[in-house]
């Protein structure tokens, strides 16, 4: 009698609650499009007048893009927005942010097509806005590594060749 009685509370649970769940997918991906429409929009502002892209517009697009990749992870556009968004910090002199956003592309979206261009403009950042040029050497010879047939290992290396030899 028990069992049967689990069995009709387990298919009640089920029966109530799958709704439920279906209108809280609906509802988050409701909240996706309306965030790539908000991001939509705020793109077509700044470039219609880049001169308009003021530390404002910066950061709304910038939080634009991370309550996007954190409420939407799975869309397609989300590495592409926290590309950008690593952008916008680099535009902002928030350097080491930056980076940390372009590690997070890079080890987290194996098949993003720009993923060796995230290693290697952390490495860029590292030695033109920060002038560690120790760190950088570290890290263009982990593009070359890890990225060799990529054209961004062709600009690790030049990049490895061109900087000066640290004491």
């Amino acid at each position: 009698m028990m069992k049967t009685f689990d069995r009709i509370k387990v298919g009640l649970f089920l029966v109530l609650t799958l709704p439920l769940l279906r209108c809280t997918e609906d509802a988050t991906s409701k909240g996706c499009v309306d965030r790539l429409t908000a991001i939509a929009e705020m793109e077509e502002r700044m470039l219609e007048s880049p001169e308009a892209l003021n530390a404002s517009l910066r950061s709304d697009l910038m939080r634009a893009y991370a309550e996007f990749s954190n409420g939407c992870h799975d869309y397609e556009q989300t590495p592409e927005f926290l590309f950008r968004r690593a952008d916008l910090l680099r535009s902002a002199g928030q350097f080491q942010e930056a980076m940390t956003q372009l590690r997070d592309i890079h080890d987290h979206y194996k098949d993003f097509d720009k993923r060796p261009i995230c290693a290697f403009l952390v490495g860029f950042i590292a030695e033109v806005e920060l002038n560690d040029r120790e760190q950088a050497r570290k890290i263009y010879e982990q593009v070359v590594e890890l990225h060799p047939e990529s054209p961004a290992a062709i600009w690790a290396k030049q990049s490895i060749e061109n900087l000066p030899v640290v004491p």
